[in-house]
């Protein structure tokens, strides 16, 4: 069974994002909903494309490039739309073990959570000349990454009786190169277009997305000497890293 503080934080987040999925129903929006769709399937199938990170049993997939071009683009209550499909596509999707029910609703919350907290912060930038779509997406990135981080190495931590903070440094010894060059691409594109036709810029990015996915894949599965080991009991607590 799960330690008492794990269950504790991991009924937090989740309660947390359900206030904050609830929330968004109750304000959504039907505006462009061919944008809205464009986005949702580009971040489901980016969804899929997840490596597993050595020494963990978290994965990590590009859909965060779309979810950043969605805040930007997207209603709020669109973007934790995006956020909830995204996340359960990574969980469940060609999972190598049995998911529990536990482990969807608490990657559902933080992707909700992560997103939530990110537009909230990308959106204080007021500006409306040509350059605010690029400063909110650096915006929107900048909170993305701790925010996401931190949420999924609370939890290995605290599940698996690993220091939290040396999770956090693994953690991010992969995520990082993976989601700065996700931010510079999406930033590069945003730059060139205005926010209702940034989704040709988001279908021009996924192929690029799948490229670094092969790049992650095919080095996940080299021998890593210092790679934490990862406990072989029912205590393995699967978390998916948005980034």
């Amino acid at each position: 069974m799960l330690p008492r503080n794990a269950k504790l934080y991991i009924t937090l987040v989740i309660a947390s994002g359900l206030a904050l999925l609830l929330f968004a129903a109750g304000a959504w929006s039907s505006t462009n909903l061919l944008q809205f769709s464009i986005y949702l399937g580009l971040a489901v199938l980016a969804s899929a494309l997840k490596v597993r990170i050595p020494g963990h049993e978290s994965t990590m997939s590009p859909n965060f490039v779309f979810l950043l071009l969605g805040i930007v683009a997207l209603p709020f209550s669109q973007v934790v739309a995006i956020s909830v499909a995204a996340a359960l596509i990574q969980t469940i999707w060609a999972s190598s073990k049995r998911v529990r029910l536990v482990q969807v609703a608490f990657n559902a919350a933080a992707l909700v959570l992560t997103s939530g907290i990110a537009y909230a912060f990308s959106h204080l930038y007021g500006g409306t000349s040509g350059e605010f779509v690029v400063v909110r997406l650096i915006l929107a990135g900048s909170i993305y990454f701790p925010v996401n981080s931190a949420l999924v190495s609370v939890v290995i931590g605290l599940a698996e009786g690993r220091p939290i903070k040396q999770v956090c440094q693994r953690c991010y010894e992969w995520e990082f190169p993976y989601f700065m060059g996700g931010i510079a691409f999406a930033g590069l594109i945003s730059g060139a277009y205005v926010p209702s036709m940034l989704w040709k810029g988001a279908l021009l990015l996924f192929p690029a997305a799948i490229l670094a996915y092969l790049y992650f894949h095919t080095r996940s599965h080299r021998p890593v000497a210092a790679a934490m080991p990862v406990p072989a009991s029912e205590e393995e607590y699967s978390v998916e890293v948005h980034s």
